[in-house]
């Protein structure tokens, strides 16, 4: 068992130090003079050099002349536990070019994992660069591995240490403290400025990982007569599955976005960088809303804004090439990353979703649309009224704004367990009702998360001034403005479509404009939704319950007769939107596959 930790306090001998300990150079290309990295401004880069260092401290130590050879403060090779491997360090993925015959250092006994993955984004100085550190051992020797860079190239390595333990440690949080600013064991604290930022990963197996042993077990068993299961699914749920879990567009979506999922894979984004990520932004938010704010930062409103900038992008890695990183100046651009991070957060419970293994003998997609954990999802037959009704409002509720054209290709009736359990159990039972059956878009990779979880309200943690309303689930009477939202050229074209159930309460909060704090002005009237009055809207509305007996009482809008003038004064808005301050007030009922 390696010796505990507070023994690396000790400083190494000098001698500890070897040739390996200097950063590997990369091999030169022909004759073309090297470019000095961004990454290390601490290195002098007048000297001329063949290629840059990293940093002084990783150069091997200058020999001492007229002095005997200096022994090496030694212990003998730590005995690993057999239950180290239990804790998962080989599961944990080495960093690129690491030595493939070590592996990441765990503790047996609490099972902290030695990795640590940094960035630093700076907009001024054009600067969008990593930082990685892994403890690394082969049962025998430790080394703390070091590679750093501009995001989205392999950049530069080096190893640190003789071999022992304690001073492979002692680099590890050296290394660590020098660029975050903090202790390894207080990573956890707010960053530190002009520091990289930790990036909290997560440690589950890759999807590539898990498919690739999959399929290697599957091969390995056909050659013994194996026959692998079939799909159960009926057949345009299935194909429903595979839009949904579409591994390619789930890559399309995060480059679309400008996430750089190299540095970040999904199956390593956790949950608490997502958290950090919304933090960032409501600070960007609030110096947007009062910009006396920016004396926090001892800045001015522009350096604060950049340093706010730079904070995101070190914490939610992005890939902008060799291009600068742009500052988050305004709400369209606030309102683009925190779409990026809604996008995440669905990509991240669909990655959970795919992992959800069920069996040798369960096909992957009926453990996926099991794990979406719908109590009904029946494909409507295309003669039937309820299809036809619903294409017809799907159809003729396009907006003149709006030139999109549809085709409807299927029709899903929905039940989520536990949504009408939710709603009969909550106060929206029993209160003055007004039920609508309301559109709802979003990208098709966003449906593991919708389905999975229902439709969700931003965190807290998420700024409020990148909602026109507050916080809430939107839903709207005119298709083509949810469709909108279904971006569906990064899908093949698909696009998906959900009508819900919502109770909006009677009367609601009805605005023309633009309002931050809508719930909070909601809820102090006592009301529990907002109706954002638009210039055009349905002229008429109809029971639902011409589509199916479980929606009589619920209205929708009357397709005989054609949207038109709404008549508001003042109207801020093309087309009315409604926004419900609760998740109880919605039930899933329909989705629509359509092609755009």
């Amino acid at each position: 068992m390696p010796p505990k930790k507070r023994a690396a306090k000790r400083a190494a001998s000098p001698a500890a130090a070897a040739d390996a300990d200097a950063p590997r150079k990369q091999p030169k290309r022909g004759k073309a003079k090297a470019e000095p990295i961004d990454d290390e401004p601490e290195v002098n880069d007048t000297e001329p050099k063949p290629e840059p260092e990293e940093d002084v401290d990783e150069q091997p130590p200058a020999k001492q002349k007229g002095k005997g050879k200096q022994k090496e403060e030694s212990k003998p090779a730590p005995e690993f536990k057999k239950a180290q491997a239990a804790t998962g360090s080989s599961h944990i993925p080495l960093d690129d070019g690491a030595p493939g015959s070590y592996c990441v250092y765990v503790d047996p006994d609490t099972a902290e994992i030695y990795d640590a993955s940094l960035n630093q984004t700076n907009a001024s100085g054009n600067n969008n660069k990593f930082y990685r550190i892994q403890l690394l051992t082969n049962g025998k020797t430790f080394q703390t591995w070091t590679r750093w860079g501009r995001v989205g190239e392999f950049g530069q390595h080096a190893t640190l240490g003789g071999g022992s333990f304690q001073e492979a440690l002692s680099h590890y949080e050296k290394k660590f403290k020098d660029k975050s600013g903090l202790k390894w064991d207080d990573r956890g604290e707010k960053p530190k400025a002009n520091k990289y930022v930790f990036v909290e990963r997560s440690y589950e197996p890759d999807d590539s990982e898990d498919e690739e042993l999959a399929a290697k077990a599957v091969a390995s068993r056909e050659r013994n007569g194996y026959s692998p299961p079939k799909c159960t699914l009926a057949t345009l749920v299935k194909s429903l599955m595979e839009l949904i879990f579409n591994q390619q567009y789930f890559e399309a979506t995060m480059a679309a976005l400008n996430y750089d999922s190299t540095k970040l894979p999904l199956g390593k984004l956790s949950k608490a960088t997502i958290k950090r990520g919304y933090e960032a932004l409501k600070e960007l938010s609030d110096l947007m809303n009062d910009s006396s704010k920016a004396a926090n930062y001892n800045e001015s409103v522009p350096v604060a804004t950049e340093h706010l900038s730079n904070l995101y992008y070190s914490t939610i890695p992005h890939a902008f090439g060799r291009n600068r990183p742009p500052v988050i100046r305004t709400i369209e651009q606030l309102k683009r990353e925190i779409e990026l991070l809604e996008s995440l957060t669905d990509l991240k419970e669909a990655d959970m979703i795919i992992k959800e293994k069920g069996g040798d003998d369960v096909h992957p997609l009926d453990s996926r649309f099991k794990g979406l954990g719908m109590q009904e999802m029946t494909p409507l037959d295309p003669s039937s009224k309820e299809f036809s009704g619903i294409s017809e409002y799907l159809i003729k509720s396009r907006g003149a704004t709006h030139p999109i054209k549809y085709q409807v290709q299927d029709i899903f009736r929905l039940t989520k367990d536990g949504e009408d359990d939710r709603f009969q159990k909550s106060e929206y039972a029993n209160i003055s009702s007004d039920r609508r059956l309301l559109w709802h878009g979003s990208r098709a990779t966003n449906y593991g998360g919708i389905l999975g979880q229902g439709l969700r309200i931003a965190p807290p943690e998420a700024p409020v001034n990148g909602y026109m309303f507050d916080k809430g689930i939107y839903l709207a009477d005119m298709s083509s403005k949810s469709a909108n939202y279904c971006d569906s050229s990064i899908s093949g074209g698909h696009a998906l479509l959900l009508l819900c159930e919502a109770e909006l309460g009677d009367p609601m909060q009805v605005l023309v404009n633009a309002q931050y704090d809508a719930g909070t002005t909601a809820k102090e009237k006592g009301l529990y939704s907002t109706w954002g009055q638009g210039s055009t809207g349905p002229k008429a509305w109809k029971d639902a319950k011409c589509l199916h007996p479980s929606l009589a009482g619920v209205k929708m809008p009357d397709t005989t007769e054609e949207p038109g003038d709404t008549n508001v004064e003042n109207a801020g808005l093309y087309y009315n939107e409604y926004i419900c301050y609760d998740v109880a007030q919605v039930r899933l009922r329909y989705l629509l596959r359509v092609r755009m």
